[in-house]
């Protein structure tokens, strides 16, 4: 299904008003998307649940969804993370939130807390029509562009919902889920039973602190989640959780508060967690809740015709590392921004799925060795009777290293954060198939996507040429009447053609080496308008991998559509923005082979990027190379940015949105700092016929002030 007319008039149905649920709808609301309605099966919305934390990536979502002072006010603001042993010795602690240089906080609150502030937002942005309760799904029936659901009411009443994209956000037990794996069952358990309450007590450690006690069986965790009036005091979650093969009669038969209060200090009565009073708080606690302790086992699919889970539905991990609640938010944006970004319901579904699905299932199984709480684990394995000094059992490099490892698998370590580009939608970032010309500037994505298909003018100009340096056929396909508005634009205020052309005859000639010796793999970084795949004779066993912007790829292809046919190669294409973290986890999933020696290209990407994202996107594409890979890529000198006879063309491409930033004095030398084997020319080298491999090209293509770099590089 393509969005033939606005967002707004796009139908969704949600199954499941938890917080996957609400959170989906406040973020396709806040995307462009009107026409949202969730589904509860519950009779009325009465949130419950106990404590939950929510990690800074998490709460950067709320954040920018506008919602954080609101949930600040019955929440705390988690400080530290701190781990012991029954003993209550120290094994390991860590700041968390700001405190941990996060540019957002790590949040401990109420379950029922949390729902009723996304509810809230949800009828206030949707209407009270939003939220349906009493509509528990029955059925599901999808096919490409529809999804016909049987919900049901208490009395048996059945009536079936149309939508065009159903959302399944029903948790562990989802019936949506249940609906394309129906052979799978219900949860299964690790064998682990946990016992919940909350209860209103005095402050412990810093008063922010969650607090981890735990031997190689059994976990004991306690965080304040709200404060009220009087100083001092704070509402305390606690969790206790042990195997069931310790479980005594006792507590088997626990089906009251006062039983199940009596199991839990029957096992963690003489643990010492520092300053509670635990016989105190399991007193005051007015309800105990107990649970088995379950996940599911990761799914190869997510998205089936146009429906996707989201949350427990499609990830429902075990309670370690604070990722339940906090990735069913970061799914709700992922979602909502693929959807937004992309043209049609199943490029922005498969786009979701690429990015969450492979990183949840690493971390499903990370929670399946608790997390960062093996250290605990490890500590009672090490040291059964306890220790005076924790650096008589761990180095201090191995505890740091648990932390952040398990960090950077839920993508929440602290630099990705706090430097990932926004999930907030510019709804001028959607459609790439708009040929109207425009007034003002641009955003950055489109003004990337603009300057792509500028250079496809300018390569279907020289093509014409009866002296013609490059020869790409291809490129007048490209050249769409507002792509032509913007070249005449820019080349009236200044604009060069000299570094488009030479670049790509350049990448032309080395990749043609390449593929003589024998290299099958080439992955084009900024693919945007690049024709190579079709144009060029490569060996039909080459994989020509191409990433861009959501919907620059597909609006290329529709372009190309009349030439499919003549692709020599297997060409794959992924629509992702690299400046986030995700793009080499798609690559790989959709075939990149990181053992195969590959051409890297990266033409006209450098000048949109800081200094830090180039770096950061080098330093990957090294440690994706072996030995034998290529690199080809090309960026302004300096010298560019000073040369008075380029003010004009700078001042425009800023006004376009599009500001040139990074220029290099050595792009050569840049590139041997990391990591590679570099041969760097700028254009008047080229002129001058100091490159052995390449024909000179001619004084027109390389006047005095398009100063520019073009380098190929080997892994050395």
């Amino acid at each position: 299904m393509t969005y033939e007319g606005e967002l707004s008039t796009v139908d969704i149905m949600i199954v499941g008003a938890g917080v996957a649920g609400l959170a989906t709808a406040v973020s396709l609301h806040a995307a462009g998307f009107n026409r949202v309605t969730v589904f509860e099966a519950e009779p009325q919305l009465r949130p419950h649940g106990l404590g939950l934390n929510i990690l800074p990536n998490a709460v950067r979502e709320l954040a920018e969804l506008g919602l954080l002072d609101e949930l600040q006010q019955h929440a705390v603001r988690t400080r530290e993370l701190a781990m012991y042993n029954p003993r209550g010795d120290l094994v390991w602690r860590e700041d968390r939130g700001t405190l941990a240089g996060y540019r957002w906080p790590q949040l401990s609150i109420s379950r029922a807390r949390l729902v009723t502030v996304l509810a809230d937002e949800v009828r206030r942005r949707l209407g009270d029509s939003a939220v349906v309760t009493d509509a528990r799904l029955v059925g599901l029936h999808s096919e490409p562009g529809r999804a016909y659901a049987t919900v049901m009411d208490r009395d048996g009443s059945t009536r079936v919902v149309e939508t065009e994209l159903l959302i399944g956000a029903d948790g562990v037990h989802s019936a949506v889920r249940a609906a394309f794996y129906p052979a799978e069952g219900p949860p299964p358990s690790n064998g682990v039973t946990m016992f919940r309450g909350t209860a209103w007590g005095p402050e412990f450690l810093t008063g922010s602190t969650m607090a981890v006690l735990g031997d190689d069986r059994r976990r004991l965790v306690l965080y304040p989640i709200d404060r009220d009036d009087t100083p001092g005091r704070c509402l305390i979650n606690w969790v206790a959780a042990w195997p069931d093969s310790e479980a005594d009669a006792l507590q088997r038969d626990a089906a009251g508060v006062a039983e199940r209060r009596a199991a839990v200090l029957r096992q963690f009565g003489s643990w010492a967690p520092p300053g509670v009073d635990l016989p105190r708080l399991l007193g005051d606690t007015a309800d105990v809740q107990q649970y088995s302790m379950i996940d599911r086992d990761p799914v190869p699919q997510w998205s089936f015709n146009n429906v996707t889970l989201v949350g427990d539905a499609a990830h429902a991990m075990y309670p370690a590392g604070s990722n339940g609640a906090t990735q069913a938010i970061v799914d709700a944006r992922v979602l909502s921004w693929h959807l937004a970004t992309h043209t049609e319901v199943g490029s922005g579904l498969r786009a979701y799925e690429d990015e969450r699905r492979p990183q949840m299932t690493e971390l499903q199984h990370a929670n399946r060795s608790m997390g960062p709480e093996k250290v605990i684990t490890l500590a009672h394995q090490r040291a059964p009777h306890g220790f005076d000094d924790v650096s008589e059992v761990f180095s201090e490099d191995e505890l740091t290293e648990i932390s952040r490892g398990y960090a950077r698998t839920g993508q929440f370590d602290q630099d990705w954060v706090n430097s990932r580009p926004s999930l907030t939608v510019d709804r001028r970032q959607r459609d790439p198939r708009d040929d109207s010309s425009g007034a003002g500037g641009a955003t950055d994505t489109e003004a990337v996507k603009e300057t792509s298909f500028i250079t496809a003018v300018i390569r279907a100009m020289e093509h014409d040429r009866a002296d013609a340096y490059l020869v790409d056929r291809y490129a007048a396909l490209l050249s769409t009447p507002r792509s032509r508005r913007m070249a005449d634009a820019a080349l009236a205020v200044g604009g060069t053609i000299g570094s488009v052309i030479v670049r790509a005859r350049f990448g032309d000639i080395a990749l043609f080496e390449a593929a003589a010796d024998g290299i099958a793999q080439v992955v084009c970084l900024g693919a945007g308008s690049d024709t190579r795949a079709w144009r060029l004779a490569l060996p039909a066993r080459t994989r020509f991998f191409e990433i861009d912007l959501p919907g620059q790829l597909e609006a290329k292809e529709r372009l190309l559509e009349p030439v499919r046919d003549q692709l020599a190669c297997r060409r794959v294409s992924l629509g992702e923005d690299l400046r986030r973290e995700t793009w080499p986890q798609r690559l790989l999933a959709a075939g990149y082979e990181p053992d195969s020696p590959t051409v890297w290209i990266i033409e006209g990407l450098l000048p949109y990027l800081q200094i830090e994202d180039f770096t950061r996107l080098i330093g990957t594409v090294r440690k994706m190379s072996t030995r034998g890979s290529v690199l080809l890529v090309d960026a302004p000198h300096t010298d560019f940015y000073t040369d008075p006879v380029n003010e004009t063309f700078l001042t425009f491409m800023k006004s376009r949105g599009s500001a040139f930033q990074l220029g290099f004095d050595d792009l050569g030398d840049f590139l041997r700092h990391q990591g590679w084997t570099a041969e760097a020319y700028t254009l008047r080298q080229l002129h001058a016929g100091e490159c052995p491999w390449l024909p000179s090209p001619p004084e027109r293509l390389c006047p005095p002030h398009d100063h520019h770099w073009v380098a190929r590089a080997h892994v050395s």
